[in-house]
């Protein structure tokens, strides 16, 4: 709980009432290695922020082939998007990839908070928007870069988690197959790029 509390309070003035409403409305979960926060085809409206540990959102085809949407380390928000402002069933599934520490917001609690707290909404907004605009250059890059570049990006935002996360759902998260994968890493370990 005092994780997301420290978060809110690094960027924004959190009077003891908007604490104690925080502290009523959090839900606290540990959840243990593979383990699944939000399954495809649930309208579960959560707002989920990792205290501590590794998550990552993906997407299963019909023919079991995963897309990695998302990655989520400590201090990061990880949700479904569409079921959270739709009343659409969500498509996509929340693993655990560590031992991690969540904390939960239902939508619509956060709600009735954004409206007994008008600022503390304006301060929430301002992060999604950041989380939006994350997005968009996640998306950008996947077009734009070369497998080399997307992957130097990935070790630059997640080389904690980079011996942690499978080499497949890495693959996955930047569009590449896991053999190019496996020759970008090749390929930095003969000009001494690896951390």
């Amino acid at each position: 709980m005092n994780e997301l509390l420290d978060y809110f309070k690094k960027n924004i003035s959190i009077s003891a009432e908007i604490e104690n409403k925080l502290k009523e409305i959090i839900v606290e979960r540990n959840l243990v290695k593979g383990e699944l926060i939000l399954s495809d085809d649930s309208l579960k409206k959560e707002h989920i922020f990792v205290a501590s540990g590794c998550l990552r959102s993906f997407y299963k085809t019909e023919n079991a082939k995963e897309h990695t949407l998302q990655f989520a380390v400590k201090n990061w928000w990880i949700s479904d998007y569409m079921t959270l402002y739709t009343n659409e069933k969500s498509i996509v599934s929340i693993e655990s990839l560590t031992h991690s520490k969540v904390l939960i917001i239902h939508n619509d609690k956060l709600n009735e908070l954004y409206k007994e707290f008008p600022d503390f909404e304006v301060f929430q907004r301002k992060n999604f928007e950041k989380r939006i605009a994350a997005l968009q250059r996640r998306i950008l890059n996947l077009l734009a870069f070369t497998a080399a570049e997307k992957y130097n990006q990935f070790v630059n935002n997640y080389a904690v988690f980079e011996k942690v996360i499978p080499n497949y759902q890495i693959a996955s998260f930047l569009g590449i197959t896991p053999q190019s994968l496996s020759r970008i890493r090749k390929e930095r370990v003969k000009t001494n790029l690896l951390p």
